[in-house]
């Protein structure tokens, strides 16, 4: 190897240690680590030169407790043409994000070899999983009240009707309107605390009647709604009676007091050709007469 040989090789690697990215070569077939940039040596392996590297593989190098070629190694993958393979990953030696390019090529001594080349992308997928947490987060505010956790009126009309289409022709459906009996007069005794408290208890035992095909929602201020497939008019029946009960049973500590409450509700039931409006409208006539007649009750539409 005459001088400019020696030199250029010295320049290219002086070149390759300063860049603020990964740099190394693995034989594709025994996964030998054959060279590795300065800046991959302190970031990933933490070490201080290629010394205490040589002759281990890629994987047992680059990945933390891997004793094994990795699963999401690309050797497989590499475009025969010269072309570069490019993907993302988080390291799990270091947990930092990388945007790699691999590309096949031949080795000095005519081997194939894998050459990645990576950047580090972590701080752009940290502001990609923020701004996804903040969508997600503004979703669910949308779709949320606040104070029960329950899904709010829009909410409800809108997944009511996506479970509706969803659900088989001539499926028997059942709403059920629920209103807290005399929940201004906690309000007026108490104060809105006490009553927030309420309907946070309320909205806690509601959630547990929540499922893939029961909508429950807080669609006013003491009034709620259910929104399920049924089996028959009584079943339905039963089941509204059952969510009145879970609501008689709840007390509320209240500094020296306790506080409960009893529900009256009005049930309407039909087949998924009835719209959910329809459905709401004779649910709210049959929650009337329950409140007209003396509440705590129910009545069916």
């Amino acid at each position: 190897m005459n001088s400019l040989t020696v030199s250029t090789s010295k320049d290219l690697e002086n070149i390759l240690n300063h860049l603020d990215a990964v740099v190394y070569v693995s034989d594709i077939a025994t996964y030998e680590l054959l060279y590795m940039n300065q800046y991959a040596i302190a970031n990933i392996a933490g070490e201080a030169d290629f010394t205490r590297i040589k002759g281990k593989r890629c994987y047992q190098v680059l990945q933390k407790n891997q004793s094994g070629p990795c699963s999401f190694c690309t050797n497989g993958k590499l475009p025969d043409n010269g072309d570069s393979y490019v993907w993302e990953f988080k390291n799990t030696r270091n947990n930092r994000w990388y945007q790699c390019h691999d590309r096949l090529i031949t080795w000095h001594d005519n081997r194939l070899v894998r050459l990645e080349v990576a950047a580090d992308i972590t701080e752009r997928k940290e502001a990609e999983e923020a701004l996804q947490h903040a969508q997600e987060q503004l979703k669910w505010l949308a779709d949320t009240d606040g104070l029960t956790h329950l899904y709010n009126r829009r909410a409800f009309y809108k997944n009511a009707e996506k479970l509706r289409l969803s659900l088989p022709t001539n499926t028997l459906l059942g709403l059920v309107l629920l209103d807290i009996d005399y929940f201004k007069k906690v309000n007026d005794t108490y104060g809105h605390e006490a009553g927030d408290k309420v309907l946070e208890a309320i909205g806690f035992t509601l959630k547990t009647f929540t499922s893939e095909t029961t909508i429950v929602a807080r669609t006013g201020g003491e009034e709620f709604a259910i929104f399920l497939p049924i089996k028959s008019k009584k079943n339905a029946k039963a089941f509204a009676q059952q969510i009145r009960g879970a609501i008689g049973k709840i007390r509320v500590p209240y500094y020296k007091d306790v506080l409960s409450c009893t529900a009256s509700a009005g049930m309407s039931t039909g087949y998924t050709s009835i719209q959910i409006s329809s459905l709401m409208r004779d649910a709210d006539r049959a929650l009337y007469r329950a409140k007209a007649s003396g509440r705590d009750s129910l009545c069916e539409g």
